[in-house]
């Protein structure tokens, strides 16, 4: 039983009488070895040392340290003296560490400030484009609206008294200078112009001309009532124009008008 059993795993070689298979001796593989291996090491730690010493070196604030600040821009309100004092005074460290965000920060303090771009210009230079506001009309007593309807408060005396007047709810700056766009499209025919536009509280339109009197165009039918008021009431009140108080154009079919007092 044994005899066949092993023929069958090693056919042709029986065992020989109580002895085992030997192990096959396996030749040893040479172990390859780089005669520069170490070279190799110590210029990856060298490289390792410089980018080290390098970040290290780079991030003194000695190191190319801003020797000229240059603020451009169109400026009609803002001063680039002031604005370059302001912004030299802010230099800290040098060309690869100052925070360009801070001084951002500190420029877009000023209320007639929109918008401050900072560049580094190599190797010594620091480059300050600077947006100011352009104000198309005021809003209410203390504020202005530039041309894409943001709201800014800047000093009372620098507020340009020659703008339109808008007046509205909290939130709708928008809405009343598209309506101001609207309707200066609509005079414009006529000769006429906006210097006051309002809706109270009750959104309620009112508007005021060039001309010197106002037309109340109430909270319906707004485009309706206001090309009506542009193709019938200058022409109808042309003879009398200079003495129009209002025009009330809240009727179906018709205008009323109110009139300045006469001087006796």
């Amino acid at each position: 039983m044994g005899a066949s059993l092993y023929s069958a795993i090693h056919p042709g070689q029986p065992p020989a009488s109580g002895s085992r298979p030997r192990p096959r001796a396996v030749p040893e593989s040479p172990v390859a070895t780089n005669p520069h291996a170490w070279l190799n090491g110590a210029l990856l730690v060298s490289c390792v040392g410089l980018l080290l010493w390098g970040s290290w070196l780079l991030s003194r604030p000695g190191t190319l340290p801003i020797q000229y600040v240059r603020i451009t821009g169109d400026f009609r309100q803002l001063q680039p003296e002031q604005l370059q004092t302001l912004v030299t005074n802010e230099v800290r460290g040098g060309f690869f560490n100052i925070n360009v965000n801070s001084i951002r920060d500190i420029l877009l303090q000023d209320p007639w400030v929109e918008d401050v771009m900072v560049q580094r210009v190599w190797p010594e230079t620091l480059r300050v484009t600077v947006t100011e506001h352009v104000p198309l009309v005021r809003w209410g007593a203390d504020s202005l609206l530039n041309t894409r309807g943001e709201r800014f408060t800047p000093a009372p005396d620098s507020i340009p008294r020659t703008l339109p007047v808008l007046n509205g709810p909290a939130g709708s700056e928008a809405l009343l200078l598209r309506r101001f766009r609207e309707i200066n499209q609509r005079l414009a025919p006529i000769g006429m112009s906006l210097t006051q536009l309002h809706q109270d509280s009750r959104r309620s339109w009112h508007l005021v001309v060039d001309a010197g009197f106002s037309v109340v165009l109430g909270r319906r039918e707004f485009s309706r009532r206001l090309d009506r008021f542009v193709a019938v009431a200058p022409a109808a009140l042309a003879d009398r124009l200079a003495e129009v108080e209002a025009v009330d154009m809240r009727y179906t079919n018709g205008f009323a008008v109110s009139w300045k007092q006469q001087d006796l």
